[in-house]
């Protein structure tokens, strides 16, 4: 498919051990093999080994992966039936991410005697490492590295739509990685072209299409709602949402809350959790409106108060529904757990007017409530 990855190693000593190559099907750009959207077959196996064998390498040397094992006729693209659309490049991605993390695990489970293999001198116990280097094109190494780089978590805003971050790579750019197994990479350069005069870099500017990756603005600006226990939350909305609280909410000590519930700080987490801030009250649910993957606001509720807190919105998102869509959230998820009512506390005037908007009214303190007549109330 035009791209390259290797991932080996030299003996130690300065020469080269014997060389092996895997012909992997899925490596390859975006869009795949076709002429004005008429789909061509790409080389089979039989003749990419017509090539390396015997002039660079033996038969032993030489693999294949992604291939139709029953049709040595069939090539590369063979099962294509036109230009590959976009969710078919995000599915191979996956694909071929998955399979390079179990190569390399495989790599280092069956060549850790290999002194190349250890973290390069680094005082202490060793590390079980392997260089891999990548030199591809641009829109498929961008789908690969943000797998490799953010792994699944932000890989998808929505199926056919592409993704809202992406990385930049030339036409037979090198990225060089280095792998410590279970998934764990470290990104040492990327987009590298030492082999090419700036005369000859193509594929890596604005004018090359880039800005093709962007979703449209019907994509992202479309508010979607998100409600989970606060604990449960998915990581990196949840990460959002407590950033935004410390950016926007009320400017107070972040380890407590307005009733003086203190909030644990979890850490030490295992590999793939993040840290996090949760209440340890029950019963309390967040609400997060999102606009493709980026959180524009947020509330909590507790479900057997019915009291509606911090509801917190980007300022660049205000005055576009998203308050109102977190109290209406609110609402609709207080009549599934059958309270009677919302409660709010607002502390400034603005706050309660955008109450007042929404239906709360003005009530009386209760026994032992502390919230100096700012207490409202409005019906489910």
């Amino acid at each position: 498919g035009g791209d390259w990855a290797s991932s080996g190693s030299s003996d130690g000593n300065g020469g080269g051990s014997p060389a092996s190559v895997i012909v992997n099907a899925f490596y390859h750009e975006s869009e795949g093999c076709h002429i004005k959207d008429e789909p061509k077959p790409g080389m089979n196996r039989r003749e990419i080994s017509s090539l390396l064998v015997p002039t660079a390498l033996g038969p032993s040397d030489l693999s294949f992966e992604g291939f139709d094992p029953n049709n040595e006729d069939a090539g590369w693209y063979s099962h294509g039936t036109g230009p590959e659309t976009r969710p078919e490049s995000e599915d191979r991605a996956a694909r071929f991410y998955v399979w390079l993390c179990e190569h390399l695990d495989q790599q280092l489970a069956e060549a850790s005697h290999a002194p190349d293999v250890f973290d390069a001198g680094v005082a202490g116990s060793p590390t079980l490492r392997r260089t891999c280097l990548c030199i591809g094109h641009g829109d498929f190494m961008a789908l690969l590295l943000k797998r490799i780089v953010a792994g699944f978590g932000y890989t998808h805003e929505r199926e056919g739509v592409t993704h809202r971050s992406a990385f930049v790579h030339v036409n037979t750019g090198i990225t060089d990685l280095e792998y410590f197994g279970a998934g764990r990479f470290l990104l040492m350069a990327s987009n590298q072209t030492p082999h090419l005069p700036h005369s000859l870099r193509t594929g890596g500017g604005l004018k090359d299409g880039w800005s093709y990756l962007m979703p449209d603005d019907k994509f992202v600006l479309d508010a979607e709602v998100a409600i989970a226990f606060s604990d449960e939350i998915e990581g990196h909305l949840r990460e959002q949402a407590d950033a935004l609280r410390r950016l926007y909410g009320r400017k107070e000590d972040s380890s407590t809350d307005r009733e003086g519930t203190k909030l644990e700080k979890t850490t030490g987490e295992t590999e793939g959790e993040a840290a996090s801030t949760t209440s340890s009250r029950g019963g309390e649910v967040t609400l997060v409106v999102k606009r493709g993957l980026q959180v524009v606001g947020c509330a909590s509720f507790h479900e057997e108060t019915g009291r509606i807190s911090d509801v917190v919105v980007r300022p660049s998102a205000r005055r576009s529904q998203v308050g109102r869509t977190l109290v209406d959230s609110a609402r609709e998820h207080a009549k599934k757990v059958g309270a009677d009512r919302l409660v709010a506390e607002p502390d400034t005037d603005e706050a309660r007017a955008f109450f007042e908007k929404l239906g709360f009214e003005s009530v009386e303190a209760e026994d032992g409530d502390a919230a100096d007549g700012r207490r409202m109330e409005a019906k489910p």
